[in-house]
């Protein structure tokens, strides 16, 4: 299998390659050559697997023999997913009806991202294992809050690498923060940048990975869903989930960044026998907006909401999407991210744009329709949503008579324990005691934190990195906190 940029500007380059370099050159994203079809006998061989099998299986799909063979990965997928709770890895639930939810929640940080990125540290350990990029990666991320935390207990304590996440000051949970600062391993550091959002810190991790010299001279590393090992693990659990029932199902996926919901249309695309996918989004609606009107237009600024994983106003996946939709047309889509980077919106045109919506649903949920949604399904069953998976089961509940018949299974992005504050303005805080408490999620509150708080610029990030693992040049002046 073999990869290429989304802007022409990566023709042909292996797995290896595209994981490392995460951002292409051209600033395009990395996708495979071809999509591997899955057949209906292979899917039914593959009912019998547990999840770390079924992870071998479709991930190899993806990668050159001569670069992981298969019992590397085998290994490599056993070692990442011994660190979850349950032995079923992502367990469907049964919520109500029709609606089941997919529990993504059950790895080391109780969010989904823990499935790709608890197979990305190991990952890479390998890679360096192999020789590549002289035995050292720095990586480098953004977080609105569980990629950050996620990457984090991945890469911690893994021989060679250092990890750096921009996060937006003041902008997570309070237990999303805790669990990125209360990791003691010296490898890793957490770095608030004030004033800023989500895209704020996306912004500056996709210039440095566009800085060819500090890309080189660092050897740097995407842990974010640009990189193609995040969306590739993600395939599998919509395989694990649909290969469950005897008929096909639609999935509703919380989005933010378009990562998930991406890996999904690829899942899919392979022979996945589900129905349908959902794009829910919150206020912050560029995709469902997009899908209203074929323009993909960014926002003034970015609304703060109960879902700050989903607090984004670009999402940089879609570009993958746009891509295929396109033909797998290099020029059209880079001629759609110039307009777009140069003016802040682009229109597709109507045959691109049917395209988008014959593959995917959209909708949005408001923070007045999320917190009702969190409440009315506590009440009627006892389950307490997060607010990201309360989206995705709003848009699921208001798109049900276009879906049509059939299991809609909605993605539990994260555990309700890690958005405690969200959940009191849901059900109350005399029902909130009533729910039993996570303590391996409260008792991270007490724990010493590493917090490191920077100005909000391309250059006291540089600094800090240069001051950690450059060769002693001293870090930028630090914000006050």
């Amino acid at each position: 299998m073999r990869y290429k940029s989304t802007r022409g500007g990566v023709k042909d380059c292996g797995f290896i390659e595209a994981v490392l370099m995460g951002l292409a050159p051209d600033k395009g994203l990395l996708v495979p050559h071809s999509i591997p079809e899955v057949s209906a006998a292979t899917l039914e061989q593959w009912k019998k697997l547990s999840f770390p099998e079924l992870s071998t299986e479709i991930i190899s799909l993806y990668i050159d023999p001569k670069e992981i063979s298969k019992a590397e990965l085998a290994e490599l997928t056993r070692k990442a997913y011994s660190t979850f709770r349950t032995d079923e890895v992502t367990p469907v639930a049964p919520l109500g009806g029709d609606y089941k939810l997919l529990e993504l929640f059950h790895g080391p940080t109780y969010a989904f991202k823990d499935v790709a990125l608890q197979f990305l540290g190991f990952l890479f350990e390998l890679i360096l294992q192999k020789g590549y990029a002289n035995g050292r990666l720095t990586i480098i991320g953004a977080t609105s809050g569980d990629t950050g935390s996620s990457a984090i207990e991945g890469i911690r304590g893994k021989k060679g690498v250092d990890c750096f996440i921009l996060y937006p000051n003041n902008r997570t949970s309070k237990i999303q923060e805790a669990q990125m600062c209360s990791v003691p391993d010296e490898n890793c550091h957490a770095i608030a940048l004030e004033d800023a959002f989500f895209d704020d810190c996306q912004k500056i991790v996709k210039t440095l990975f566009a800085d060819q010299a500090f890309h080189k001279k660092h050897s740097l590393g995407a842990v974010n869903s640009i990189n193609w090992a995040r969306i590739v693990a993600q395939i599998v659990y919509y395989f694990y989930a649909q290969l469950k029932f005897d008929e096909p199902c639609h999935f509703s996926v919380p989005t933010g960044n378009f990562g998930d919901v991406l890996a999904g249309w690829y899942a899919k695309q392979m022979g996945c026998p589900c129905k349908s996918l959902v794009v829910a989004t919150n206020a912050n609606d560029i995709l469902a907006r997009f899908f209203a009107t074929g323009t993909y237009s960014k926002p003034p600024s970015v609304v703060e909401t109960v879902t700050p994983s989903m607090d984004i106003s670009v999402s940089s996946n879609f570009e993958r999407f746009v891509y295929h939709c396109c033909g797998d047309d290099d020029k059209i889509l880079k001629g759609l991210m110039d307009t777009f980077e140069a003016t802040g919106a682009f229109t597709a045109s109507p045959e691109h744009w049917e395209k988008c919506k014959a593959e995917m649903y959209a909708g949005s949920c408001q923070q007045p329709q999320i917190l009702a949604t969190i409440k009315k399904w506590h009440e009627k069953t006892d389950y307490v949503l997060d607010p990201h998976t309360a989206v995705g089961v709003y848009c699921a509940e208001q798109l049900k008579a276009t879906l049509g018949p059939g299991p809609v299974v909605c993605l539990a992005c994260a555990h309700h324990g890690k958005f405690p504050t969200s959940i009191e303005k849901a059900i109350g805080a005399a029902t909130l005691a009533e729910v039993p408490e996570e303590k391996n999620l409260t008792d991270l509150l007490d724990l010493p934190k590493r917090k490191n708080v920077l100005v909000n610029s391309l250059d006291a990030v540089v600094d800090f990195v240069e001051a950690k693992v450059g060769g002693g040049k001293p870090a930028a002046k630090k914000a006050k906190k």
